[in-house]
């Protein structure tokens, strides 16, 4: 199925934010201790895919996105601290997370100007 990662920084300060590791929540299911779960608000979300060897592939739209598409949109802009990784189950390639093929995608979400 795969695995997310969630990035949140609710004061966008970019010194610091929590990252979990995250798998959808089962409200029947009780949470094991440790663990901790979080609601994320609905947001309009940008979804941007990535293709590649990991981290490279990640790394590279990542910057993509905050250099090159973000400073270009006349429209809309970063809603809120949030960032969700979606990695795909690397059993599936042939090498893993390494495989030229691996997928994942980067999804932020946005609002209007």
């Amino acid at each position: 199925m795969g695995v997310c990662g969630i990035n949140i920084d609710i004061e966008m300060g970019m010194d610091k934010f929590e990252y979990l590791i995250a798998d959808p929540y089962d409200e029947k299911r009780k949470v094991p201790d440790g663990f901790v779960t979080r609601t994320i608000p609905a947001f309009t979300w940008a979804v941007f895919p990535c293709r590649g060897a990991m981290p490279n592939a990640l790394q590279d739209v990542s910057a993509k996105i905050f250099s090159e598409w973000l400073p270009a949109l006349k429209e809309y802009e970063f809603a809120a601290g949030y960032c969700v990784e979606y990695y795909d189950d690397a059993s599936k390639y042939e090498n893993g997370t390494q495989d030229e093929n691996y997928y994942c995608e980067i999804r932020i979400p946005v609002k209007e100007k």
